[in-house]
């Protein structure tokens, strides 16, 4: 609501992030970094991306589940 009593409304059809308007690689990687930076200790996150940018070498999901398991918070 305006100072002067008025009231606008905006919608959006599509937000920032999904599969119309997607976000690119240095976004993605950012919000990563945040979201990870909640429940890793911060070389944790920097190691647990590293495993996810190699994850089509991996013979298994362990190198993975072992860099979250080490730096996890407690």
């Amino acid at each position: 609501i305006l100072t002067d009593g008025r009231q606008t409304t905006h919608s959006r059809e599509s937000h920032r992030g999904d599969f119309q308007q997607p976000f690119g690689e240095s976004e993605i990687r950012d919000k990563f970094r945040e979201l990870a930076g909640v429940v890793l200790h911060p070389e944790g996150v920097s190691s647990v991306e590293e495993a996810i940018d190699r994850c089509e070498d991996w013979r298994s999901i362990a190198e993975l589940t072992e860099a979250l398991r080490r730096y996890g918070r407690d």
